[in-house]
């Protein structure tokens, strides 16, 4: 059995407000077909990805700081938004 992957499969996983939950899977988000998503739409632009994610992360905290969701861990959010945009290996090399 394989899963799809295209690109209509992955434009399927984005957020929900304000829990940031992904509307197709209910993964945290950005869930891992929303990361493969947004490495292939930023692929050459990174920095432009992470300053994306930053502000996601930004509206995401102040959503849970909003809706009273416990004790809010800034290097989790950011592990969880902007961690894994760190570079990644190119075809080329």
């Amino acid at each position: 059995m394989s899963k799809d992957i295209g690109p209509a499969a992955l434009a399927r996983h984005v957020a929900v407000r304000p829990a940031w939950r992904c509307r197709a899977c209910a993964a945290p988000w950005p869930c891992q077909p929303a990361r493969l998503r947004l490495r292939r739409e930023y692929a050459h632009d990174r920095p432009g990805l992470a300053v994306y994610l930053c502000v996601l992360m930004h509206d995401a905290i102040a959503d849970a700081l909003r809706l009273g969701a416990g004790e809010v861990d800034p290097a989790e959010y950011f592990a969880r938004f902007v961690g894994w945009t760190r570079p990644w290996p190119t075809r080329d090399g």
